[in-house]
């Protein structure tokens, strides 16, 4: 089992990566509230019988602030008060939802995760964003504010379906590809190990993800700048996952590759690098082609989170390990997503 210590200047979150961590919840010192997935309280219903539960419906769709008050009525019932401690338990959906919901039920109460899916245990578990969406938009309402402890047992990531799990895989490329050559080198090398779960292998390449989020997320808790890094892939992502039938971490597959695609023509990677990206990407079984109206995605990217004016915050890459942000006018994007989706077909 590994530590990671995330601290910020509201308090510390501990991180812990290893096998059979949900024993920990009989050692919270008040009777916790679990916020489970429908489906994964089905799954491990052993594991979370004796505890207060509030099942979570599953599905982008219900990512929303009607959900969110379903959860605070279900709360209220509960007699939930400020000594309260409620523990999210599902993937990113689920702890998104639980951790806006205790961050505003009375003005903010205790809380934590245990994220069970990969893409959960290395980035949307971790670092303290907690949202829903709003028409469709992703997480447009929210707040940040870290989880007391993330318990990331990565045996429960077994019950997963290989498309999800795949989908994980998608961020620890990203990982890789804007911070640590070495990580991505290492995933590259040993993907059939990652994809058949051997833990030895999957506990260390959690524990990296989990180390660089961390580290970026000290120094830039509210995204104002090296924090940004973190959304290679998303701009462009967040969009084709809202107009197609693609998990997360597919349409941040296919998000990364046209980053890549626009960071060459700007001159700051090679082909050579774009090509290795993709051959990792698609190695990992991640779908990589642009096959949405180019229109349709400009519209839906204008309305994203990171719009500032006239132009995008957008993460390019300097070269597979790295990655910077800049810039990038909504008139220069509309341009290169119509001469990209011209030269896809």
């Amino acid at each position: 089992m590994k530590e990671i210590i995330l601290r910020t200047a509201l308090g510390n979150s501990s991180i812990l990566v290893g096998e059979g961590l949900t024993t920990l919840l009989d050692s919270l010192p008040a009777d916790p509230i679990l916020m489970v997935d429908e489906h994964v309280l089905q799954l491990h219903a052993e594991k979370f019988q004796a505890f207060r539960s509030i099942p979570v419906p599953r599905g982008e769709k219900h990512k929303t602030l009607q959900t969110a008050e379903n959860l605070y009525r279900a709360l209220v019932g509960m007699n939930a008060d400020r000594s309260s401690v409620i523990v999210g338990v599902g993937g990113g959906l689920t702890t998104d939802l639980a951790g806006f919901v205790a961050s505003t039920y009375m003005r903010g109460i205790r809380f934590g995760f245990i994220p069970t899916t990969l893409l959960a245990q290395v980035d949307a578990g971790i670092g303290g964003k907690n949202g829903v969406n709003l028409d469709g938009y992703k997480n447009m309402v929210g707040t940040i504010n870290q989880p007391e402890f993330v318990w990331c047992d990565h045996s429960l990531l077994r019950s997963l379906d290989m498309k999800e799990y795949r989908s994980g895989i998608a961020e620890i490329i990203k990982y890789g590809v804007i911070r640590d050559p070495d990580l991505l080198g290492l995933v590259d090398k040993n993907m059939e190990a990652l994809l058949n779960q051997e833990p030895s292998n999957l506990e260390r390449v959690i524990s990296e993800c989990v180390q660089i989020k961390a580290s970026i997320v000290m120094k830039d808790e509210k995204e104002s700048g090296e924090r940004r890094l973190l959304n290679f892939g998303h701009t462009i992502g967040h969009a084709v996952e809202r107009h197609a039938q693609l998990l997360h971490g597919e349409s941040i597959s296919i998000g990364m590759m046209v980053a890549a695609e626009f960071s060459h023509r700007k001159g700051m990677i090679s082909g050579k690098e774009k090509r290795q990206l993709k051959q990792i990407l698609e190695k990992a079984g991640l779908p990589t082609l642009f096959d949405l109206d180019a229109g349709t995605i400009y519209d839906t990217v204008t309305k994203d989170k990171k719009k500032d004016g006239t132009a995008l915050h957008f993460v390019f890459l300097t070269g597979l390990g790295e990655a910077v942000t800049g810039g990038l006018p909504l008139d220069e994007l509309k341009s290169m997503l119509y001469d990209l989706r011209e030269h896809s077909q």
